[in-house]
């Protein structure tokens, strides 16, 4: 892998890190990371739903500088395990920014018991 390849993956990587971290623990969820307009009016499923995805951001930009990085191929269940818990934390700001409702607590039982599973 050459050096330009292994500095626009990193920059990518880190991008993708940081935007999802941000984007998770934003009180507000109306950024230019993802191109959602969620107004104060809408319904909260559509920003618990930015802050999920936000989540899958973050991993796949975790896991994306990790393999340029690594030595070794990542298995792909320690990309699931990453890919859930990412999306975890996202769906637990989502519980305590936008509030806690029955289907998303489905959602999130679902996910933990995915990752619980995996591990």
């Amino acid at each position: 892998m050459t050096i330009f390849n292994k500095a626009y993956l990193t920059s990518v990587g880190l991008i993708s890190v940081l935007g999802g971290i941000y984007m998770m623990f934003s009180p507000d969820v109306n950024t230019v990371i993802l191109t959602f307009d969620v107004r104060p009016d809408d319904d909260d499923a559509l920003a618990i739903f930015v802050r999920t995805m936000s989540g899958l951001f973050a991993a796949g930009g975790y896991i994306l500088i990790r393999f340029v990085f690594s030595s070794s191929r990542v298995q792909l269940g320690t990309v699931l395990i990453y890919l859930v818990s990412f999306m975890l934390v996202g769906k637990f700001m989502g519980f305590i920014y936008e509030g806690i409702y029955n289907k998303d607590l489905i959602i999130f039982a679902i996910g933990f018991l995915t990752l619980t599973v995996i591990l």
